[in-house]
């Protein structure tokens, strides 16, 4: 198990350790694990039993050993499409970053918050707030925006509403400012970030679709208001919608939303 620092619960980790059994032998007995990992049957019994009921181990009916249970299968899927994702997207990201000297962004999102997944700067333009990993409002963001527009008002109320900030004088702090600019975003195919979460600074974001029409991630472009002026917008606008189109289609995106 790789370490890092921070505060270690040692059940979380004797857990993981139990789990890493498993990828060198597929089936496993109570008396192998406990074992293996220097511990009492009992203890490693409540160990595995909670894996268990939680679906990252299950137990042969007939056999009773502990094999990796489905849970883990979901969550593999997940990490799996977003690696996918970053692979389809970047020739298309890199090219428009290149095209304008601007950041372009790629980011998912996760109960409310923008995940970002990638991110290409040019040498002398870097914005420091979007690190790749690091998180950030929906409501506040490009990519945010242009995602929530098209996750549906039911996930706007349980994750976003609720936790509505102000990070400047133009970030968006009720849910009517909020509501009102999903809207707009659906009749244009992109959203906006205009100094909504760091002053000086401009986004324009469009969403990416997996097969199917679920949303998968959001694509930006993102510079100084100096470059990305009032007359620039339609064009920057185009190029982003056209590249979170590529993607989507890399995706398995057939159908036409923009």
């Amino acid at each position: 198990m790789a370490k890092s620092e921070g505060v270690t619960i040692q059940s979380v980790v004797k857990a993981a350790n139990i789990l890493d059994f498993f990828i060198k032998k597929s089936e496993m007995g109570i008396s192998e694990i406990a074992q293996q990992a220097g511990m009492s049957k009992s203890t490693a019994y409540g160990i595995v039993n909670t894996l268990t009921e939680t679906g990252f181990l299950e137990q042969d009916s007939e056999s009773k050993k502990y094999r990796l249970g489905l849970k883990l299968f979901e969550l593999g899927s997940v990490v799996q499409s977003r690696m996918d994702l970053r692979a389809e997207a970047r020739p298309f990201c890199q090219a428009l970053s290149e095209k304008y000297g601007q950041t372009v962004h790629l980011a998912t999102h996760s109960e409310g918050e923008v995940v970002y997944i990638d991110k290409f700067d040019v040498p002398d333009f870097l914005i420091v707030y979007s690190q790749v990993g690091r998180r950030a409002p929906m409501s506040l963001t490009g990519v945010g925006k242009a995602m929530l527009a098209y996750l549906g008002d039911e996930y706007a109320e349980k994750y976003v509403i609720n936790n509505l900030s102000k990070k400047t004088e133009k970030s968006l702090d009720t849910k009517e400012k909020l509501f009102k600019n999903l809207d707009e975003i659906r009749q244009k195919g992109y959203a906006m970030d205009d100094e909504e979460i760091q002053p000086g600074l401009r986004c324009i974001a469009s969403p990416v679709f997996a097969k199917g029409g679920r949303v998968a991630a959001a694509v930006s472009l993102s510079g100084v208001t100096a470059f990305m002026t009032d007359d620039k917008i339609e064009d920057i606008a185009k190029d982003v919608k056209e590249c979170a189109l590529n993607i989507s289609r890399r995706l398995g995106y057939s159908e036409g939303i923009f």
